[in-house]
Order: structure tokens, then sequence, then C-alpha cells
């Protein structure tokens, strides 16, 4: 019973919609054959009517589940829903290598420096001292192909295969999509803060302005980096 609750297959096919387990199938094979058999009351047109209805039923069974999914994959409406745990996604050449979690771990000390040392890192003299917002993406990985955050997302597929309980897979990928996002967010920012001096109505506020928040998303990444890192024990 576990297994026919855990796993259901909905189908919907021709205008029909089917809806059972793999592993219950062959149970509803036999009960089509019961129902299939004739009654001695029963009409020429019932019992064509009663054998087409065992046909499909029975088409349901092995052979039938065996020919579902070329027909699916041949353009029929088709959608499938599993009930129970979430599946784990297969990560992409994991587990993540002592090395790949030590690049994790010195990117995350960078961050940490750059929200401690903020305005001396965004800051650049020559000798007249401006804001140089670029400094944040340089933090993220975003302007070095040797910086330890590098394309970080490769390092963070192959980590799924490092965690095995589904709980802690699951608050990784939720940290790994927050990260993510932090880092698109203070990489707009920075740029716009880049530019804040010399767009339309800006000038040194705007830069200000789209620093700081540059700064809040690098915080966001630094603490989901964080969690991250937790997960995996590095």
């Amino acid at each position: 019973m576990a297994l026919q609750t855990t796993f259901l297959l909905v189908l919907t096919l021709a205008g029909q919609t089917f809806a059972f387990s793999p592993w219950t199938v062959m149970a509803r094979r036999r009960g089509s054959a019961v129902r299939a058999a004739p009654s001695s009351s029963s009409t020429t047109s019932s019992s064509s009517s009663s054998s087409s209805a065992a046909a499909a039923e029975g088409a349901m069974g092995r052979r039938g589940w065996l020919e579902i999914w070329p027909r699916a994959a041949a353009g029929i409406s088709t959608a499938a829903v599993v009930v129970g745990l979430p599946q784990r996604a297969s990560a992409k050449g994991g587990p993540a290598s002592s090395v790949e979690l030590a690049r994790l771990r010195k990117g995350y000390e960078g961050l940490e420096y750059l929200l401690a040392n903020f305005d001396k890192e965004t800051t650049k003299c020559t000798p007249e001292c401006n804001r140089n917002p670029d400094a944040v993406r340089s933090y993220m990985g975003l302007r070095s192909m040797d910086h330890p955050l590098y394309q970080v997302e490769k390092i963070l597929s192959k980590g799924q295969d490092n965690l095995d309980d589904p709980d802690d897979v699951e608050e990784y990928i939720t940290a790994c999509e927050n990260y993510s996002s932090a880092i698109s967010e203070s990489n707009a920012m920075a740029y716009t803060s880049s530019f804040g001096e010399y767009n339309p109505g800006g000038g040194k506020d705007a830069v200000e302005k789209y620093l700081e928040l540059a700064r809040a998303q690098v915080v966001l990444a630094r603490d989901n980096l964080k969690i991250i890192l937790t997960k995996l024990g590095a």
C-alpha cells in the first residue's frame, strides 16, 4: 500500500485521463479479466461493449504501460505527477572535491572582508578619491577567471552529491538559489552605480544609492554561502 500511494501517474491520452501506479497495473489487469467475462443475460451489443472495456482496461497492464510512453513522446498530451518524498535531481559530476570546497571557503572569506571594509574597498584614490563599485563585482568572482568564486555554480551543482539527508538537500538547493539571485542583483546594482554619475538625473547620490543596494545583496550572498558551507561541512 505504501508503494501504491507513493507513486501515482496521471496520463491524458486521446482526451481520456488515467491514474495508476506501475506497481498496481497488474492488479487492475486481473480485475479487468473478471469484468470482461460476459454474463448469460448479456446481449450481443453489451458483450461487445464489455469486451471493448476489458481491452481498454487490459491495456493498462504491463504491456500497456510500455506502450504509453512512446505515444506520449510522439506528442499526445501527457502529465506526470509523483507523489511522496521529493526526489533529488542528479548533480553534474559530483561530489565536489576538497579543493573545490576550499574555493568556496576562500570566496566566503573574501565576502566577509569586503563587508568589513566596504567603504575602503569600494573607494579608489588616483589621487582624487571616488567610489569604485566595480570592486563589488570583483569580490563576487565576476571579473577574473582566477577568483575562487568564478563560475561557482558548477561547484554548487556538484555539491549536491556531497549530501545524503533529503532535508539537507532541500535546504542546500534553496541556499544555492538565493545565493545565485544575490550575485545577480549585486552585479546589476554595482554596474548601475558605476554609471550613476553620468546617467540623466544622476550624480554622486545615485552612485551611493546603488552601491548601498549592492552592499545589501552582498550580505545576502554571504549569508547563503555560509549555509552552503555548513551543509557541505566545509
